[in-house]
C-alpha cells in the first residue's frame, strides 16, 4: 500500500464532515484558500481547460470555491480521492467525483484524447515521503501534455532546520510524511519534467498538540516526548514550534506552485 493511502487509513477518524471543523477550519476557510484560488483562476485563464481534476481534493472544497468565485461554463470539475469518507461530503452536483490516487490516477480518466486537462492540489505531495516524491512527479507530469499546467499549494520551509523540525515531530508520530525545502521542492519539480512559472506564499497551518493527537491516535505520553525532545533538539522557533505547559504547535509553511509541463 503507498504511503497516500497508509495515511488516509489513520486519518478516518476526522474525514467527512468532520474535515471541515479541523486543524481552526484551515481547509474550509475561503480567505485562506483565496492565493490559491486566485492561482487556479489566473491558470485556467491562460490554459482554458476543458477539465480540472482536485488531486487529493478531499471534500471538495476547493472545487467549490471555484465555483463560487467563478462559474466556470463547460469546464468539468472532478474531485480525485482516496478517501471514500472524504469524497462521500463532495454532494455538489457540479463536481465529479473520482476514487483514486494522485500516483495511479490516469489521464484517459479525467478527458477524453482531445481536451485539455488542468491538475490542481492542496497539501498533498508530502503525504508520499522522502522517496516518493520524484516518482509521484513523474507519474503527473507524464499524465500531462506539454504547455498544460499542475497548480499546487505544499507544505514546504525555507529554512532546513524549520523543515527538520517538521520532520522530527511527524517521525516522532509515526508517520511517512516528509517535508522539503522550497528550493529541494523546486528542484523536484524540474527534474520531473515541469518549468516553474510562478511560486508563492500561502497561509501557514496551524497545529495544535491536541489536534494532531486526535488525528493521528497518539496517547498522551508520546505527545509529552515529541514536546520534550523537539524541545530539546530545537528550542522554541517562532512560528514553527512553541511549547507551553503540557502542549506544544507547530505551524506547517505552505507556497503555491504553478508549473507547466515541458
Amino acid at each position: 500500500m503507498a504511503s497516500e493511502e497508509d495515511s488516509v487509513k489513520r486519518e478516518m477518524k476526522i474525514h467527512g464532515q468532520r474535515w471541515g471543523s479541523f486543524h481552526h477550519r484551515y481547509f474550509s476557510d475561503p480567505e485562506v484558500a483565496e492565493p490559491l484560488t486566485a492561482a487556479i483562476l489566473s491558470s485556467v485563464d491562460a490554459a482554458r481547460p476543458d477539465v480540472i481534476a482536485d488531486l487529493g481534493g478531499g471534500t471538495g472544497f476547493l472545487l467549490r470555491e471555484l465555483l463560487r468565485r467563478r462559474p466556470l461554463p463547460g469546464v468539468r470539475l472532478v474531485d480525485v480521492d482516496v478517501s471514500d469518507r472524504q469524497l462521500s461530503a463532495c454532494d455538489d452536483v457540479r463536481i465529479e467525483r473520482f476514487a483514486a490516487s494522485a500516483s495511479t490516477v490516469a489521464r484517459r480518466d479525467l478527458v477524453e484524447d482531445d481536451q485539455r486537462l488542468l491538475l490542481v492540489a492542496r497539501s498533498l505531495l508530502h503525504y508520499f515521503g522522502r522517496v516518493g516524491l520524484l516518482p509521484l512527479l513523474r507519474h503527473l507530469r507524464s499524465q500531462l501534455c506539454e504547455g498544460e499546467i499542475f497548480v499546487h499549494q505544499s507544505a514546504c520551509f525555507a529554512d532546513q532546520v524549520d523543515a527538520a523540525c517538521l520532520n522530527r515531530i511527524y517521525g516522532m508520530m509515526g508517520t511517512e510524511k516528509w517535508y522539503f525545502t522550497i528550493d529541494e521542492l523546486e528542484a523536484a519539480l524540474e527534474k520531473a519534467g515541469f518549468s516553474l512559472c510562478d511560486v508563492g506564499p500561502a497561509p501557514p497551518l496551524r497545529l495544535d498538540s491536541g489536534d494532531l493527537a486526535e488525528r493521528y491516535g497518539l496517547g498522551a505520553e508520546l505527545v509529552t516526548s515529541i514536546q520534550e525532545e523537539v524541545g530539546r533538539e530545537f528550542g522554541d522557533r517562532s512560528g514553527v514550534f512553541t511549547s507551553a505547559g503540557e502542549e506544544f504547535t507547530a505551524w506547517l509553511h505552505y507556497h503555491i506552485f504553478t508549473c507547466r509541463a515541458v
